[in-house]
Parts: structure tokens; C-alpha cells; sequence
């Protein structure tokens, strides 16, 4: 039996559930982005209500448990920071998320961003640790 193609995923949030036009934004941009890049087999991930202060999202979480189990390939975002606000929690994520085989893309194009500070913060702890 052949095994099913990996999702892309689409991720997008609003803390306040009043901004449902910016919801909608976010979710209008990612689907433009699968049909200009002939992706067909995806999965739309959305919090509406919840910030980008913690992990604490149901959609946030089954993303992470279809991620954990294989489906996805890629997780899409309009910036980095629907993933979140906390930079050290985007950068953990981002690793965990490439050591399970999925990258991180954001369509702003700020994901190019995260070698860098994956870079740093690794310089900053060396650092860190010579002080000791």
C-alpha cells in the first residue's frame, strides 16, 4: 500500500478574536502562496483568539502532533511570528521541526532569519559558558 504524500502546513493565528479580517488576511495570503506554488496537498492550521506568548494553541498543538507522526513536510507561515513572539521559542521549534525532517518557511521571507540567530544565540551561550 503506497503511503500517503506529507502536507504542507499552513499556520496562522490572531490573538484577539475580534481580528477575524486580520485572520482572514493571513489565510488568503497562505492560500495564494499554495496555488502560485502548485502545492495541492495541505492542511490549514488556525488560531483565533489565542497570542503568541506560548505553545498553548489547539491548533498550534495538533499541528505539532501531525508533525511528531510524520504528515508534514513543511509548516508554512506568514511571518514567525504566528509561530510565536518569543524568538528563543521560534528557534526551538524551528530545530525540533528540522531534527523530525520539516522545515520552517515564512512568506515574508523572515525564516531566513533564523540561521542567523540560531548563530548567534549559539555565540552568546558560548559565551556565556567561557565565564564559568
Amino acid at each position: 500500500m503506497k503511503q500517503p504524500d506529507k502536507l504542507t502546513a499552513y499556520y496562522f493565528r490572531a490573538a484577539l478574536q475580534t481580528d477575524t479580517l486580520y485572520l482572514d488576511n493571513q489565510m488568503q495570503r497562505l492560500l495564494y502562496h499554495a496555488s502560485q506554488n502548485g502545492i495541492a496537498a495541505f492542511a490549514l492550521y488556525a488560531d483565533n483568539g489565542y497570542n503568541g506568548l506560548n505553545f498553548d494553541r489547539p491548533a498550534f498543538s495538533l499541528m505539532q502532533q501531525d508533525m511528531r507522526n510524520g504528515r508534514l513536510e513543511k509548516i508554512i507561515v506568514a511571518s514567525l511570528d504566528r509561530i510565536s513572539r518569543n524568538c528563543l521559542d521560534v528557534i526551538a521549534f524551528a530545530d525540533c521541526a528540522a531534527g523530525l525532517g520539516v522545515s520552517i518557511e515564512a512568506i515574508n521571507g523572515d525564516h531566513a532569519a533564523l540561521d542567523c540567530s540560531r548563530q548567534l544565540y549559539a555565540a552568546l551561550a558560548a559565551k556565556g559558558g567561557e565565564r564559568r
